[in-house]
């Protein structure tokens, strides 16, 4: 059995509507019924601005939920903290992992949490700390996805991320996971970048939940470089999911919106900070 009410508010996105701050990052404050959750905290200044600005009180949430452990999810934990010090966060243990984006031609970037968040959440008390190891609900009607299988042929996390500034060891993202509410018109689906691939969470979600039913998909998709091919398998999987509301937005590129709005016409809306949906 679902629940009525459900209300997403994108706090943290690379775009913006006036008034608000914009950043590369993402954060999402999440209704269910009575419940309230914050998913991610983008890099921090973004979340701190653009929450007070929306009426999202972060002293009123219940949970903090990290989707991984890269900085532009992570860096207003402590601010968070401050606002809300009996707050209950859920993540993965790899989520304190050094880790690093190295392209073609560029020095190692330090893309991990920020020293300070790590610190605060490796001391947190028991009664406030959630390590996620396996797919798991935190209500009835809400789960968390754990680490998310790298099955299909054209997404894994491998490319440009490791946990070393040489380059030797690849970083296979295992603390990458998405909130999941089962709602009475189907799943509705938080990714904060989805670095395990969009078909990849989804089929494992409607997997671990045991629905099949989705109403809305929002959050990064992670597609900004994926190729072509890549691309066109990913709206083919939208179709044939016939999701009723596709919302893209921080890691996804523009490219990859823009072809899933060709494709799938007015189910896809532009996420940005700001924008409200609710069912």
């Amino acid at each position: 059995m679902g629940i009525n009410t459900v209300g997403i508010s994108i706090l943290v996105d690379n775009k913006a509507q006036s008034g608000l701050k914009k950043e590369h990052g993402f954060s999402a404050w999440i209704e269910v019924s009575s419940h309230r959750i914050l998913f991610d905290t983008g890099q921090g200044e973004a979340l701190i601005h653009n929450s007070a600005a929306l009426g999202c009180d972060l002293s009123l949430a219940e949970a903090l939920i990290l989707s991984h452990g890269h900085y532009d999810h992570t860096g207003a934990i402590v601010h968070v903290l401050k606002h809300n010090p009996v707050i209950k966060i859920y993540y993965h243990s790899h989520v304190v992992h050094t880790r690093y984006v190295i392209r073609d031609g560029t020095v190692p970037k330090d893309i991990s949490m920020p020293q300070m968040a790590k610190s605060a959440i490796l001391s947190l008390p028991a009664n406030q700390s959630y390590c996620i190891a396996h797919s798991e609900k935190i209500h009835p009607n809400i789960g968390l996805s754990g680490p998310i299988p790298q099955s299909h042929l054209l997404e894994n996390t491998s490319g440009p991320f490791y946990l070393d500034p040489e380059g030797t060891r690849p970083d296979t993202l295992e603390d990458d996971m998405a909130l999941w509410i089962q709602s009475d018109r189907g799943l509705v689906i938080i990714t904060g970048c989805c670095h395990s691939g969009l078909i990849n969470t989804v089929n494992h979600v409607r997997r671990v939940s045991g629905q099949k039913k989705i109403s809305a998909i929002i959050g990064g998709f992670h597609l900004a470089h994926a190729s072509h091919l890549r691309l066109e398998a990913t709206c083919q999987a939208l179709q044939e999911w016939n999701v009723d509301t596709i919302i893209p937005c921080h890691c996804t590129g523009d490219e990859a919106v823009a072809l899933m709005q060709n494709k799938l016409g007015g189910k896809v809306v532009q996420g940005y900070a700001g924008l409200v949906w609710e069912q």
